[in-house]
């Protein structure tokens, strides 16, 4: 493995921020570090490369942000104590979720061309937005009034609670443009089982050997990314494509977790280093 193989600059509201690449066949991953954060986390990322996700200032702040054309924009709604962006479409319209000065309320955001509306589940306590695909379904999920989280799948003015079958609690977290949704449910025990939902109906995602597996993101080829903790306790981050599961794992991390993926296969998410820092990556396929 070749461990710098190429230094690349961002530029970032004036300040560079510097991305590390490192080959690890089939990708090529590269470390994206926002100067004076304390964490990042990249959650998705378009056709077009654009990246949501969000990131902790030395305050302990969460902004969202959108890193586009090599060029770093800060999303704050506004009123809000954190902000988080973590989906993106072709048109760059952006979903995610903020709390407000309480710190306990979420609310779920779409931002399309700068201008941010706010939305809520009825007769939620809490809402979240998770990703939105060309056609602007917004998935997510929301809390109801005794505390149990549910997923949902907002098309237009419809809004479907989506439930995993004998689970606790459900998160609806990745939509494709063939309205195929993913996302994951926790048993009583406090692990997770990935899921594919599409006409109603569930399909397992579970990664073998695991004994947790969360479904993250899933593309419109059918490929899912997600992360799975294994029998020791160790986080990795997975594909799954027409050829089964592949485990992925940033170079020399201790854990690694794919959040978003592209049509063209380009993965994003975040991994901690020996050190324990977390650290943002984009993984570019071969």
């Amino acid at each position: 493995m070749k461990r710098l193989l190429m230094l690349l600059v961002f530029a970032v509201a004036g300040t560079p921020i510097q991305l590390i690449a490192q080959n690890s066949s089939p990708f090529t991953f590269i470390t994206i570090d926002i100067p004076g954060s304390t964490t990042n986390r990249p959650h998705n990322i378009n056709d077009a490369g654009s990246i949501v996700g969000f990131y902790g200032d030395q305050a302990g702040i969460d902004h969202g942000y959108l890193l586009r054309n090599r060029h770093f924009k800060t999303i704050d709604v506004p009123g809000s104590s954190f902000t988080s962006a973590r989906g993106i479409n072709k048109a760059d319209a952006i979903v995610g979720g903020w709390a407000d000065q309480s710190g306990v309320i979420d609310h779920g955001f779409i931002d399309i061309a700068g201008k941010i509306t706010s939305f809520n589940v009825a007769g939620s306590t809490s809402t979240d937005g998770f990703d939105i695909n060309d056609a602007g379904d917004i998935v997510g999920c929301y809390i109801d009034g005794a505390g149990v989280t549910h997923g949902f799948i907002m098309v237009g003015a419809n809004i479907q609670t989506v439930d995993q079958p004998s689970q606790v609690s459900t998160c609806v977290s990745g939509i494709n443009n063939l309205q195929t949704a993913v996302g994951s449910g926790t048993d009583a025990s406090g692990n997770d089982t990935g899921f594919i939902f599409r006409n109603g109906i569930f399909t397992t995602v579970r990664f073998p050997g695991a004994i947790s597996t969360d479904a993250v993101d899933i593309n419109s080829v059918g490929e899912i990314v997600g992360f799975y903790i294994d029998s020791a306790g160790v986080m990795h981050g997975f594909i799954r494509t027409a050829s089964g599961f592949q485990t992925i794992d940033f170079p020399g991390a201790t854990s690694t977790r794919p959040l978003g993926v592209n049509n063209a296969g380009s993965i994003v998410g975040d991994y901690h280093d020996t050190a324990g820092i977390q650290h943002g990556f984009l993984a570019i396929s071969h």
